[in-house]
């Protein structure tokens, strides 16, 4: 896979978690309990699909800031700069791994927590 479409990949995957970020501010400020609708994060830019999470879950694909949560085949769309570590009722746990998963390390606020490679994570 060529740099450039990893970085595209990377960035797009990016822009979805910054979404959800702001959902799930949201969601916590009027204590939302019940599943939240979240956009699906995956490489697809033009991707308008919902997955139903708790923050809890949420916050458990979040743990891993390699991590996203895509409507189950999505992760076709990362043309494989990304890996299926986890399939759930409703959505998958892809992991962007290569230089992709280097470029979403950078790009998330909360930094590169729960390092893929067994580093301690950074909490």
């Amino acid at each position: 896979m060529e740099r450039v479409q990893e970085e595209r990949i990377a960035t797009n995957n990016a822009t979805f978690r910054e979404a959800n970020e702001r959902i799930s501010a949201a969601a916590g400020a009027y204590g939302i309990e019940t599943p939240i609708p979240f956009i699906c994060e995956c490489s697809d830019p033009s991707c308008s699909g919902i997955i139903r999470l708790s923050l809890e879950e949420y916050e458990e694909v979040r743990a891993n800031s390699r991590h996203f949560a895509n409507i189950p085949g999505h992760e076709a769309a990362s043309m494989g700069a990304a890996v299926v570590v986890e399939r759930r009722d409703g959505y998958s746990i892809v992991e962007k791994i290569g230089r992709a998963g280097e470029i979403v390390d950078s790009l998330d606020e909360r930094g590169p927590v729960g390092d893929p490679q067994g580093a301690p994570s950074a909490e």
